[in-house]
């Protein structure tokens, strides 16, 4: 699946009529990286700008990144059972609403909304499918290499961003640290990929089959 393809065609549909009832209705909050938010009880969060990391509790790997306009808190309010945390990988605008205030924007206002919302809630699953469709792959290399393509697009889309390529990497996988930079320093020797200050900035030609 083309990845920067598919989230650049999600970001050009029009979901976001939402947004202004959202901001003069909720409370909006401006967070640095780094900052781990925990859904209130009766609230919850739409990610309006940046992104935000998805773990489990006692297990750094990350099961995926927020997109656009997600709601994170929605899981939590209608299957109590589960438990994310989220964690900012870049600077964040936040606005926080009540369930009550969730259901008048989305479920009373108009129909479109629940179109948007369902929209929204769709293509961040297909995401996630992506993500571990690509973990499931034959070899350490095979997961590696999508994750190029998935940083540098990442990294262009969220300038804010200051996670390294390796990180980014062993954040979403079980590869070691050790094969993962011996990975990247042999494409980078081999002149397939450009990393400064580790982070990838760009990939120079097309990356080898194998590894």
């Amino acid at each position: 699946m083309d990845f920067a393809k598919l989230h650049s065609y999600y970001t050009s549909l029009k979901i976001d009529g939402h947004v202004p009832d959202l901001m003069a209705k909720g409370e909006v909050s401006e967070y640095p990286v780094n900052h781990h938010i925990k859904p209130a009880p009766g609230f919850i969060y739409f990610i309006i700008e940046g992104s935000l990391a998805i773990t489990v509790p006692g297990n750094e790997l990350t099961i995926g990144n927020t997109i656009e306009y997600m709601p994170i808190g929605l899981m939590e309010r209608y299957c109590p059972l589960v438990a994310f945390e989220y964690t900012s990988m870049t600077p964040v605008v936040v606005v926080k609403v009540s369930y009550e205030c969730f259901d008048e924007i989305f479920i009373h206002a108009a129909p479109e909304r629940v179109v948007e919302l369902t929209t929204i809630l769709i293509y961040m699953t297909i995401f996630s499918l992506d993500l571990h469709s690509e973990r499931r792959q034959l070899t350490s290399y095979q997961t590696i290499k999508p994750m190029l393509f998935r940083y540098l697009y990442r990294s262009q889309t969220h300038q804010n961003e200051r996670e390294g390529v390796a990180a980014f990497i062993m954040r979403r996988t079980n590869l070691s640290r050790t094969h993962v930079f011996r990975v990247l320093a042999d494409l980078k020797e081999g002149g397939y990929i450009t990393v400064e200050r580790g982070k990838l900035v760009s990939i120079n030609k097309t990356l080898p089959e194998d590894y």
